[in-house]
């Protein structure tokens, strides 16, 4: 019977250390989304992102219409040319079509690279003011808000690290 009380006793204080342990841990969460979309840094980024994409898309609105009233004259006119007329326009606005996809997927890939670039060198200036501020406050970890399910809201470091990283960049951007 003593090794019993021995054994729970062992346990419990154990538990009870485990515990305390777990507690002293300090877990925050950041909204990764919100740090870009709301730093002064992040919102130039956007906006740049957004002109050079709403320019590159109005190119190829007009290049689109323009195929898209080609492709009406060919369907009007395919009861009244021959076959082998109506065969040739349909290769022809075909291949024309091809290449508009093409150049529109190259620009589309090009900007998501530019894009990758831009955070990626956005990133690399916040981090440091990110671990800064963990070491600081002696964070264990720091999470991403959208992986969080439920959270406590004092848990929540984002407005705290939005406004050190607009006091600490000064984000002139090329």
């Amino acid at each position: 019977m003593s090794i019993l009380k021995k054994f729970i006793t062992i346990f419990i204080v154990l538990f009870i250390f485990i515990s305390n342990s777990y507690t002293q841990d300090q877990i925050v969460y950041l909204d990764l989304d919100n740090v870009v979309s709301n730093t002064k840094a992040g919102k130039l980024i956007l906006k740049k992102l957004e002109k050079s994409k709403d320019t590159a898309l109005s190119k190829f609105k007009n290049k689109e219409q323009e195929l898209k009233k080609i492709e009406n004259e060919i369907n009007k006119q395919k009861n009244i040319i021959s076959d082998e007329e109506l065969k040739k326009k349909l290769f022809e606005f075909r291949k024309e079509l091809t290449v508009f996809r093409n150049e529109r997927q190259k620009v589309i890939n090009e900007f998501n690279q530019k894009k990758k670039l831009e955070f990626n060198e956005f990133f690399k200036k916040i981090t440091p003011i990110i671990e800064s501020y963990v070491s600081e406050k002696k964070i264990d970890m720091v999470l991403d808000k959208k992986y969080i399910f439920v959270g406590s809201g004092k848990k929540n470091i984002t407005k705290e690290i939005i406004k050190l990283i607009d006091d600490k960049i000064k984000w002139v951007h090329h």
